[in-house]
């Protein structure tokens, strides 16, 4: 799944971390007497997994919506405002994306219709265009995928087990390396100071829940100059059917302050899968 940073904002950019697509399921293997399960043993099974799941994904089939609310804070933590948005997710052109379908409770107006409109027909014009060269399209920076490449940059360890939503987990701790990592997207400052949990399902090796706090403030400038100074969040996964696997909640808080205006944003950001249905469905 794939959510959005808005230019010339920080809107819920952390909570972009750990977000795959739809996927069918895949058997990661079964636990097998003897074996001596460490963290990497289990973090290079789940990959494998969620590898697995991206080459035979049903995303192309589906379509889903999710629910937003983002909640404007004040420096005690009050709720000063409140935001609702309806997202249709969905593949276009090869790439999955994101559609605004309502705001507060009611449908777009003409001037939020015509930006959407805007948004898609841009979208797929640059999805053609790096097809047509052979290029790779990444049309979302802060999108980041389960994978190796993630995972190198941190230190695992396994902490402990529990049991999330019926499923008995191992819980691993993960912690930036010491030495010089990735730096080359937008997203990798906050990544190169997270710490968190990873939850994974004892049978089947999959993700089940991930938790992060960013550790250190940092400075950037996505179109505004500030700095991001604390990042929190947990993001949920579940069956949605019996073989589809993906993203059921999110929740995301961070604390930004915007250089030009010196203005302090904390946001608290929920999501969570509402909806889902095959397309191309065929009538009876």
């Amino acid at each position: 799944m794939v959510a959005t940073c808005p230019r010339g904002a920080l809107a819920s950019c952390i909570g972009l971390l750990w977000l795959p697509a739809p996927a069918t399921a895949q058997s990661g293997g079964e636990l097998v007497a003897g074996d001596r399960l460490d963290a990497a043993t289990i973090i290079e099974r789940a990959l494998d997994v969620a590898a697995g799941q991206r080459d035979s994904a049903l995303a192309g089939h589906f379509e889903y919506v999710t629910a937003g609310t983002v909640e404007s804070l004040d420096s005690a933590g009050n709720v000063t405002r409140t935001e609702t948005r309806r997202r249709r997710h969905y593949f276009l052109e090869g790439h999955f994306y994101s559609e605004l379908i309502e705001r507060d409770g009611r449908s777009l107006d003409a001037d939020d219709a015509r930006d959407e409109r805007k948004k898609k027909a841009k979208f797929a014009v640059e999805a053609r265009r790096h097809a047509a060269r052979g290029e790779r399209y990444d049309p979302d920076e802060m999108h980041v995928e389960f994978d190796s490449q993630l995972m190198q940059r941190y230190r695992t360890t396994l902490v402990g087990n529990d049991v999330v939503r019926g499923d008995p987990c191992w819980v691993i701790r993960f912690e930036p390396r010491a030495s010089k990592l990735p730096d080359d997207k937008r997203i990798d400052k906050a990544l190169n100071r997270s710490t968190g949990h990873l939850w994974i399902t004892q049978a089947g090796y999959r993700v089940a829940r991930v938790t992060f706090e960013m550790q250190q403030p940092f400075r950037w400038l996505w179109g505004i100059a500030g700095t991001l100074r604390h990042a929190t969040g947990q993001l949920d996964l579940q069956w949605i059917q019996p073989n589809l696997w993906s993203l059921a909640d999110s929740r995301i808080e961070f604390d930004v302050s915007v250089l030009f205006g010196m203005k302090s944003i904390r946001r608290r950001i929920r999501s969570e899968w509402v909806e889902h249905q095959p397309l191309n469905i065929e009538a009876p």
